[in-house]
């Protein structure tokens, strides 16, 4: 009698045991019924958050992804670095126009950001949630106006200042040739004949990237700073001819300028990066046209690769009695947010993060860019000496009050064909009355001929 008893109490001891682990098991995440030590506990799940960019530089972006992620630990930044400017432009359109883009991207006022602008997110809501109504005042007026070219929904905001042209200079060369900076032209040809006569094994005259059109605009865009301020604006927006005679004017000052020998020789076969960049650091270079980010490598954290190659800058210098050096500028990177991006709010974070934040702060003092946002300042402390300190003195005096206007023209076709015409007339295949009159050809402009 007792055996078939212990055999069905033994089978229904079984079967509640087996019933009280399916329970257990069920409510293994409710909390309570399982000791604290056996409980199952996950990591919370992070916002993937995907950023591209040319700039900032991979060894620039450590510290901004390291500080940004600190401050959201909520956030993974994935970043996808594409260092050519013009490669990277067409891996986003690709990426874009496919579905396939970041939730955040670099991008240059003007041109480029309304080539993109389709597939971009207004952001002017965000910064008055963020900052408040008076929100446009944080940022400098120059930076805020160039932002605008892509409308007032503000589709970007601007990370960082650059200017150019600013020529680039070996001071040990021009001690040795007994060179000064010039301040006006007949005192810069004069400069390439002394190094000329000094040093004869030296590449002569001023390295330009000619190879990039956008090189030869800076220096466009100063000469007509120069000699027709204002009438470039104009012409863009169909208020003037490019065949204008300030206009064409300036088209005879670069070609003149390579004609005098200041300019180097087959600059259209060099590039500025790398090409010319090398040739400088080289010592086969003793000036460089570049911009304002080649300050990133006159700092004390640079002195590795940059001592003892000391290096001063002066801007384009006047051409004419009663003219004035100038330079053009732009909100070289301003950042913007996909529109069909699925994280919005993270987006958002990290543009807060660069335009206003700590990351504003951090990138300007690599002085790849100067400050957009007002309450940002540069320590010269950071300059690797006194000969670099100026040159930083001289850019943000520059960029203070001597700016002649925008670096990036407004329409990417126009842009594209001021770069193909300066070009040509560099080339001597256009002369400088041509070059305006291609200019002022919008329909050949629109069906991509003559160029």
């Amino acid at each position: 009698m007792r055996r078939p008893f212990l055999r069905l109490k033994t089978g229904a001891a079984l079967r509640l045991a087996a019933a009280a682990a399916v329970l257990l098991a069920s409510c293994a995440g409710c909390g309570g019924l399982l000791p604290a030590s056996t409980e199952f506990k996950s990591e919370p799940e992070r916002t993937q958050l995907t950023l591209w960019k040319w700039v900032p530089t991979p060894s620039q972006m450590v510290e901004i992804e390291r500080e940004f992620e600190r401050q959201h630990p909520d956030i993974d930044l994935v970043v996808k670095h594409i260092g050519n400017a013009d490669a990277y432009r067409q891996k986003l359109a690709v990426g874009l126009a496919g579905g396939k883009g970041p939730d955040i991207l670099a991008v240059q006022v003007g041109a480029s950001a309304n080539r993109f602008k389709p597939f971009l997110e207004p952001l002017a809501s965000y910064a008055m949630r963020e900052w408040g109504a008076e929100w446009r005042s944080l940022f400098s007026k120059l930076a805020l106006d160039q932002s605008r070219f892509s409308g007032d929904g503000f589709v970007v905001l601007p990370g960082g200042l650059t200017v150019t042209p600013l020529i680039y200079y070996d001071q040990q060369r021009f001690q040795d040739a007994g060179v000064k900076p010039p301040a006006t032209y007949e005192e810069l040809k004069e400069a390439v004949k002394r190094l000329r006569t000094a040093f004869p094994d030296l590449t002569p005259g001023i390295g330009i990237g000619g190879k990039n059109g956008w090189a030869l605009r800076d220096v466009f865009l100063s000469i007509a700073g120069q000699l027709a301020p204002g009438q470039l604006e104009a012409a863009q927006a169909g208020e003037t001819a490019w065949t204008d005679e300030a206009l064409v004017d300036s088209f005879r000052w670069l070609k003149k300028m390579f004609d005098d020998g200041v300019f180097i020789e087959n600059s259209l076969d060099y590039s500025l990066v790398p090409d010319l960049s090398e040739k400088f650091l080289g010592n086969e270079l003793a000036m460089l046209s570049s911009g304002s980010w080649g300050l990133s490598g006159m700092t004390r954290e640079a002195a590795g690769t940059y001592n003892p190659h000391r290096v001063g800058v002066f801007p384009l210098p006047a051409l004419e009695p009663g003219r004035e050096a100038n330079v053009a500028a732009t909100v070289d990177v301003a950042w913007a947010m996909n529109r069909d991006s699925a994280h919005k709010d993270a987006a958002w974070a990290f543009i807060a993060f660069m335009t206003m934040g700590t990351g504003q702060q951090i990138w300007a003092d690599t002085l790849q860019v100067l400050p957009a946002a007002r309450h940002v300042e540069v320590d010269s402390g950071a300059m690797y000496g006194p000969l670099e300190q100026d040159a930083l003195r001289l850019t943000q005096t520059m960029l203070a009050g001597q700016v002649a206007g925008a670096r990036e023209l407004e329409d990417d076709d126009v842009q594209e064909r001021l770069y193909r015409v300066l070009q040509a007339l560099v080339a001597g295949s256009l002369a400088p009355e041509e070059a305006a009159a291609r200019m002022e050809d919008q329909e050949g402009l629109k069906e991509g001929k003559g160029s």
